[in-house]
């Protein structure tokens, strides 16, 4: 395969640069215009000439927040991208998305057994793009998927997505390439780094945030971020989005829309439960990453296409070439800024923001290599690297703090009470089990009395260590106050319960508490019903121990 990649000028240089690499010989070509214009009629009739140029060409486009090419960024141009195949057969169509966002038509029209990849452009303000990637998705695992929402150059007003023949507000364009000898490689990169507390979503619609921690999103960014963010939203916060960890991967979600109802559309969906903080980006000097990343690409690439976060360039601004010059070293590359990425890699599928991804396309195992030019390290960027490690440690020791018991060092009474909410809410949905034991340490205040406050301590960390190691890795323990504790046992029934209490009780049994001559410890024990909340659970469990304190204690009682 090969790429030829050009800015548009005049229709007479269009057609000048088509005869000049005869691309018009060739069978199989993808051509995707990024278009930093927006306007129907404009982009139509540039892609409607093309088709009339080059009648076997499927057509892609999307409207821009910044155009990419030749490793370089460029606003509110036209840059088209020819691709041509000899061994990889390309199909492309438009949908609207208001009409049927039910993908699974697409398998008959452009998906085939081989397709190796997927590239879709969508609007970037008014469908929900990660029900659409998920949805098209479902259709071939296997499949590698690229792309991003279309832009408006940060005006969040109108996108389109087009073909040679429509061009659309709610739609997606999609190409695939489908053959048993095309060598795929998709990656990412972010560098933001996050910051603050982490904060629960408790309130969410797909892409639509209410609430974070049960209080209102806008006063969550209005506390964080301040009065002047709120009033100039969603553009005075690309800055600073929020991060999500999703397995090993980072993913950020910045606003698009301020909606009437105070809430904020983003980009993707966020899930009830879902951790988040806010983030900021690498602000200090980038060499030394970019290097040690490029040294890592050891993959075949006669065409890279790029699709990086127009939030990404507001930051980072010039920077970004540094990034796109290493892509631009390995072999051509094209691309736009979009307004989320689709990615699809080391097996997770998300819409992405603030990232710069790309993918690598070969038709033949060759690997080509420039070297890349390692630029040294400012001194003032020498500051800033040191002031983002500072403040990314202060903010993880900040985080331990707040979420953790100092002396013990397991979740502490907050942390539980997050936990055990999302919990239920989770039984509630997907029909889960689980159960709550809580532990009470007999007689521990003779043991203060008897040994000191540094004996006691000692017993309480112990006691903590016993509970941590006799659970599965997915439960919870947390220490409730004082000497008692209370684990969340998940998929657990009574019988689970007592299996997990007897094990505690042989450990305890079995360990040395010196000067402590004996140990014992007294359990509730309960599993969640249908139609509990926090508070019942609670009082149920809290009861359960009761009893068995006052029943002779070293003992369990089942709630």
């Amino acid at each position: 395969m090969k790429s030829f990649n050009t800015q548009f000028k005049d229709i007479d240089s269009l057609r000048n640069f088509i005869s000049e690499h005869t691309i018009e010989n060739y069978t199989h070509i993808l051509i995707q215009i990024f278009s930093g214009v927006i306007d129907k009629e404009y982009i139509l009739n540039i892609s409607g000439y093309l088709k009339e140029l080059l009648p076997n060409a499927n057509i892609i486009g999307a409207t821009t927040s910044g155009e990419i090419l030749d490793g370089k960024i460029y606003d509110e141009s036209i840059t088209i991208s020819f691709s041509v195949f000899e061994n990889t057969i390309v199909k492309s169509n438009l949908y609207q998305l208001h009409k049927n966002q039910n993908t699974e038509y697409l398998a008959d029209e452009i998906i085939t057994k081989n397709t190796k990849v997927v590239i879709i452009f969508s609007d970037g303000l008014k469908s929900n793009a990660e029900a659409l990637l998920k949805n098209i998705y479902k259709l071939n695992p296997n499949m590698v998927i690229a792309g991003g929402r279309a832009g408006d150059n940060h005006n969040f007003k109108k996108t389109y997505v087009f073909d040679e023949k429509e061009c659309y507000e709610e739609a997606c364009v999609i190409a695939t390439l489908s053959s048993d000898e095309l060598i795929v490689n998709s990656d990412y990169i972010l560098n933001w780094t996050p910051i603050g507390k982490a904060m629960v979503v408790t309130k969410a619609d797909h892409n639509i945030l209410y609430e974070l921690d049960g209080i209102p999103i806008l006063d969550i960014y209005r506390k964080y971020l301040g009065e002047d963010v709120v009033k100039h939203l969603p553009l005075s916060s690309i800055e600073f989005p929020l991060i999500i960890k999703k397995k090993h991967l980072y993913v950020a979600r910045d606003p698009i829309i301020k909606t009437e109802e105070n809430a904020l559309v983003f980009a993707g969906n966020f899930e009830i439960g879902d951790n988040v903080c806010f983030s900021f980006g690498n602000l200090g000097d980038t060499s030394k990453d970019y290097q040690e990343y490029f040294t890592t690409f050891n993959f075949p690439s006669q065409s890279i296409f790029i699709y990086s976060c127009a939030a990404r360039k507001t930051l980072m601004g010039n920077s970004l070439n540094e990034e796109f010059s290493m892509l631009e070293s390995i072999s051509p590359t094209v691309g736009f800024f979009t307004y989320g990425e689709y990615f699809y890699g080391k097996g997770i599928v998300e819409l992405l923001n603030v990232t710069t991804t790309f993918i690598a396309l070969s038709e033949k195992k060759i690997t080509g290599r420039k070297e890349l030019r390692h630029k040294p390290p400012h001194k003032n960027n020498l500051v800033k690297n040191a002031l983002r490690n500072l403040i990314k440690v202060t903010n993880s020791e900040l985080n331990h703090i707040s979420t953790h018991d100092l002396l013990t060092s397991i979740p502490n009474r907050s942390e539980y009470i997050k936990r055990i909410e999302l919990k239920i809410k989770s039984s509630q949905r997907y029909k889960e089990n689980f159960g709550l034991i809580m532990a009470d340490i007999d007689h521990f205040k003779l043991i203060n009395d008897n040994y000191g406050h540094t004996i006691g301590d000692k017993v309480l960390k112990k006691f903590a260590h016993i509970l941590t190691t006799s659970i599965r890795e997915d439960d919870f323990v947390a220490r409730w106050g004082g000497e008692e504790f209370v684990a969340i046992i998940n998929h657990a029934t009574m019988e689970d319960l007592e299996k997990v209490v007897r094990k505690i009780q042989k450990r305890i049994k079995e360990s040395s508490f010196f000067p402590v001559p004996l140990l014992t410890a007294s359990f509730g024990l309960t599993t969640y019903l249908k139609g509990d909340n926090e508070d019942s659970l609670f009082k149920r469990v809290d009861n359960a121990l009761y009893t068995a304190k006052h029943s002779g204690r070293n003992m369990y009682v089942m709630g």
